[in-house]
């Protein structure tokens, strides 16, 4: 069977279609497929467009297909999408799973081992070799996101409040932030935030001042960078402990801060881990996200991964997915 693999994040949606050898046939982009964001009918329309833009021609029946999708993360969701791919009769096959599962996927080529997403959000998530999975965080940004660019950037922001008071350190922060935000006086950011005006990607847009400033020899912001680091090592070790991981474990990195600052964090990740994990090992993922979809899409065609594959898949892999 030919697959299709959908990575569908919050800005933009990736689709690729595989023929039975391995080799890509087509890839296409779209928007946002956020299922939260969008919806059924939103998600249908999408759907659509990217299909067409592949110029599968053959039936449902002869395609599997795998979509990773941000938002649909609950069982529910994932059914209710399937059931709506089957009925407009674009795959024969079909699994639904949370976009991270597809990172996970692609970042180990099929095989055992645990992904660290810190973006906006952070979760941490792993399989091990009987195809076990379990996560940690992922629970948004008032139950679960630490370690992420919102709780640093929001930690950030709680430094300069606490310097200000007179009961926290000093830091650069107070400055930096306020040149970052372009405001003239604190007190307009009380407003701004308690109004909604500056959301999480706002307040996550700070992140890279906080990491500044802990280059800059701020100790304040080396404070919240090791939480940071502390609290996402805290999570690989929890679910390196429920999977039962031995030896050697591999942990791919992704998402926009541990892609900008793995270097800094990763001390204080390992350290973290340290207590339940035998070795620690930083990777670097083998394939991206749409071709983890494909992957777990060529699974429910009942074929094959093996190292060839994965090797070919990376070759192939046009720029851009």
């Amino acid at each position: 069977m030919h697959v299709a693999g959908i990575d569908g994040g919050g800005t933009r949606t990736r689709a690729v279609l595989v023929d039975p050898s391995g080799r890509i046939c087509s890839w296409a982009l779209g928007g946002s497929g956020n299922f939260q964001a969008i919806g059924l009918s939103g998600l249908e329309s999408l759907m659509e467009e990217l299909l067409g833009a592949l110029e599968w021609r053959g039936g449902g029946d002869s395609l599997a297909m795998c979509l990773g999708l941000a938002g649909a993360g609950r069982i529910d969701e994932q059914e209710e999408i399937a059931d709506m791919v089957r009925a407009r009769g674009w795959a024969g096959r079909v699994r639904v799973v949370s976009d991270a599962r597809a990172a996970l996927e692609g970042a180990h080529g099929g095989r055992p081992g645990l992904i660290a997403i810190s973006g906006t959000g952070s979760i941490v998530l792993g399989k091990n070799d009987v195809e076990k999975e379990c996560r940690a965080g992922g629970w948004g940004p008032l139950l679960g996101d630490e370690g992420s660019g919102y709780c640093i950037g929001l930690d950030g922001l709680r430094a300069v409040f606490r310097a200000r008071d007179g009961w926290g350190e000093e830091t650069q922060l107070t400055e930096d932030l306020k040149e970052e935000l372009e405001i003239e006086h604190w007190d307009e950011a009380v407003r701004q935030v308690y109004s909604g005006t500056w959301g999480r990607d706002r307040i996550a847009a700070l992140g890279p001042r906080v990491f500044a400033a802990v280059r800059d020899g701020d100790q304040v912001a080396r404070e919240i960078i090791a939480a940071a680091g502390i609290a996402l090592g805290g999570k690989v070790g929890a679910v390196a402990r429920r999977l039962d991981l031995p030896g050697v474990v591999d942990l791919a990195c992704v998402g926009g801060v541990l892609a900008r600052e793995a270097d800094l964090l990763w001390p204080y990740i390992k350290r973290a881990a340290s207590g339940s994990v035998e070795s620690l090992q930083r990777c670097i993922p083998r394939l991206p996200p749409v071709l983890g979809a494909a992957l777990l899409a060529r699974l429910l065609a009942g074929c094959g991964i093996d190292e060839e594959l994965v090797e070919r898949l990376a070759t192939d892999c046009p720029e851009g997915l």
